[in-house]
């Protein structure tokens, strides 16, 4: 939702007015409904192939669109494709029929070969996204390619005619038909790509759509952009919004302000905020499965490859506290880095954080004590570790907080705060200049492995630098040998978040986010689903008194 940045709740904040595009018009022509809203964090890229970020993955999935698409329940529903897949006796060959009025926003249909170019650009070793791992897991043929010992036309996916698309899996899979609801599945148009080069996906002019709505007043680093209804959208009659404009929003105090005064018309609250307006007749809390943690990097030579540095850490944070003082949203104290509500054992019905029980908590003594060892390990008296946030309200909180908690219970470790805008902060965690790192992970399909299989050490996302041979047993394990087999399958998982957390400390589950809002009565349809991408927009309408 993958995903990774820390960036709280995802704050769309939206402000509705009706106006026309272009001053004064006759009385009796149709006012445009047009919506406005707030991201946190700048919008880093559309390419389906490079985002890892919560602004991307949400603007991607609003301007574009895979063979299906995630209704208001979460059901994979068709989009691209005209039905739900044909699935072979064995479960492992998916043939899809896509739907002929399909087009991108060039007028161009689109077409199985759409389809076949991205994927095969996603699994190429010169082009492959960190999600790679997503195509090497479930197509045959693609961790081949991926490890350049086959060519990307040998991918297991064909297209014998425009309109139809074969994809041939190395095992059953579930939940396949709801990962084709997710971004780095989405087609791209390959003459359209090609002729721009590096710089498709880098600004609204330099990409194509074939979603809702089209992009429009972007570039990186820009702080507002619009999306406009498609025209060329194929279900457009059903989009009643014509226009989303969209400004970069840091501060939670400024969406308050401009909510009471009428200018917004959502506006996602924190700490201090959702204390205040949590009995408002406009106060909302929504459910979510995105969670916030700390990143260690344990690449060589850092501090943080000792185990009992990340344990005393880990150890160290009162979750409990951090959520009620910071928080403040109803953000649930994390016990696991597999949150609560999200998958269930399926033999047994019983869900897996429940199962799993607790693998992190507080606790000053046990805390002290591998600090005390670490430094002994280290030859170190103190510990000066430099810790990345972005550049939001809520997250400068968080750090702030979790440092000074952290100081407090092991005397002697301190920190260097380092505070960056979204494009600045994941060009220095890709480069491994960093101690911690605070991350938000959305889960891309409904599956406990989303969660866990980053942190194998083949993983394209596994940028903590976290390498155990017997967790990539599991995670092997859990993705192929025990992949038809559901309750080994299922123990595989339990066993693996236990290692990674409760063992090797190799990342610290600090909350499960739940969002608190206030929305005017007048915005509906906006969609909020549990994975994949966070919103749909496609269905938002405006109802005027």
């Amino acid at each position: 939702m993958k995903k990774f940045f820390a960036i709280s709740a995802l704050a769309l904040l939206f402000f509705v007015t009706g106006c026309n595009s272009a001053g004064k018009k006759e009385s009796n022509e149709v006012k445009k409904a047009i919506v406005h809203f707030t991201e946190p964090a700048e919008l880093l890229t559309l390419d389906t192939t490079q985002e890892e970020d919560f602004t991307s993955f949400n603007a991607q999935n609003q301007v574009l669109e895979g063979l299906y698409q995630l209704n208001e329940k979460d059901e994979a529903i068709p989009a691209v494709a005209k039905e739900l897949p044909e699935i072979s006796e064995d479960k492992q060959t998916y043939t899809i029929s896509l739907r002929e009025d399909a087009k991108w926003s060039n007028g161009e249909p689109v077409i199985a070969d759409d389809f076949l170019y991205a994927w095969r650009r996603a699994v190429t070793p010169e082009t492959a996204p960190s999600y790679a791992s997503l195509f090497v897991s479930s197509i045959k043929n693609a961790d081949a390619i991926y490890q350049g010992k086959m060519k990307p036309e040998q991918l297991g996916v064909e297209a014998p005619d425009e309109h139809t698309l074969v994809i041939h899996l190395i095992k059953p899979i579930p939940y396949f038909t709801s990962l084709l609801t997710f971004e780095t599945f989405f087609p791209i148009n390959q003459a359209f790509a090609e002729k721009q080069g590096s710089n498709y996906g880098t600004s609204a002019k330099s990409t194509l759509y074939n979603g809702a709505f089209i992009l429009e007043g972007w570039e990186q680093n820009s702080d507002t952009w619009k999306y406009v209804k498609n025209p060329k959208y194929w279900d457009q009659k059903n989009v009643k919004v014509d226009e989303i404009q969209t400004t970069v929003v840091k501060s939670t105090s400024t969406a308050v302000n401009l909510y009471q005064t009428d200018e917004l018309d959502r506006v996602v609250l924190d700490g201090e905020f959702s204390k205040q307006y949590k009995n408002d007749p406009d106060f909302q809390n929504q459910n979510d499965t995105k969670m916030g943690y700390l990143r260690f990097n344990q690449g060589q030579g850092k501090l943080l490859e000792n185990t009992n540095l990340r344990k005393a850490i880990s150890l160290a944070i009162d979750r409990e506290t951090f959520v009620k003082n910071v928080l403040g949203d109803g953000s649930i104290a994390a016990t696991g880095f597999v949150p609560q509500n999200f998958v269930q054992n399926p033999k047994t019905g019983e869900d897996f954080r429940k199962e799993n029980g607790v693998q992190q908590t507080f606790d000053k003594v046990e805390a002290q004590k591998a600090y005390t060892e670490a430094k002994k390990e280290l030859s170190k008296d103190e510990i000066t570790l430099v810790y990345l946030t972005k550049d939001t309200d809520t997250e400068k909180k968080t750090a702030e907080y979790l440092a000074s908690q952290i100081a407090e219970v092991l005397p002697g470790i301190k920190f260097e705060l380092t505070t960056l805008p979204s494009n600045n902060l994941q060009e220095r965690y890709l480069s491994g200049d960093y101690d911690i790192a605070f991350g938000q992970w959305m889960p891309d399909f409904k599956d406990a492995i989303t969660f866990l299989d980053m942190f194998a050490s083949t993983s394209g996302l596994n940028h903590v630098n976290y390498k155990n041979s017997a967790y990539d047993q599991l995670i092997e394990a859990a993705s192929l040998t025990d992949a038809a087999n559901e309750e080994k399958r299922w123990s595989d998982l339990l066993q693996a978040e236990h290692l990674l957390l409760a063992e090797d400390y190799t990342i610290a589950p600090i909350y499960q986010q739940q969002t608190a809002l206030l929305q005017k009565k007048k915005v509906k349809g906006v969609v909020k689903h549990s994975f994949g991408s966070p919103y749909s927009f496609k269905y938002i309408q405006v109802e005027e008194k």
